[in-house]
């Protein structure tokens, strides 16, 4: 079954950081290793930071940790929106010839070992999953 971590963040901001910081404690409480950890807190502040700015509606949060399989899944009720459709960014650009945005999630798809998105009863799905 292993260990989990759930929280609802009601619709609106104010209370991102506190969910940011909740999550990372219990990174720490978990005994995840610090540089994993690291890696999934940048996972964690893109994808919500973007849900909360760009999504609106409440956003659930569920982590469950089996062994050393970290697996999130992010759901919100804002309109469809599939992160992982944009094509990645082009890197070797110089910043001003580049397309603005996409170079969270990039960064999100290569730290974590799996990511996916689906939407299902009017609800945003991401989960993404890393070992460590």
């Amino acid at each position: 079954m292993g260990i989990r971590f759930e929280r609802v963040l009601p619709a609106g901001m104010p209370n991102l950081p506190d969910l940011i910081a909740d999550i990372e404690r219990w990174l720490e409480t978990v005994q995840v290793p610090p540089a994993d950890a690291a890696r999934l807190m940048i996972a964690f502040d893109e994808i919500l930071s973007n849900v909360v700015h760009h999504g609106g509606g409440a956003v659930s949060v569920a982590i469950a940790l089996d062994d050393r399989t970290l697996t999130a899944t992010i759901e919100d009720d804002g309109p469809a929106f599939d992160p992982l459709a944009r094509e990645a960014p082009d890197t070797d650009l110089g910043l001003d010839d580049r397309a603005i945005g996409g170079l969270g999630i990039h960064l999100v798809r290569e730290m974590m070992d799996d990511i996916a998105y689906s939407r299902d009863d009017g609800r945003n799905r991401l989960i993404f999953s890393k070992t460590f």
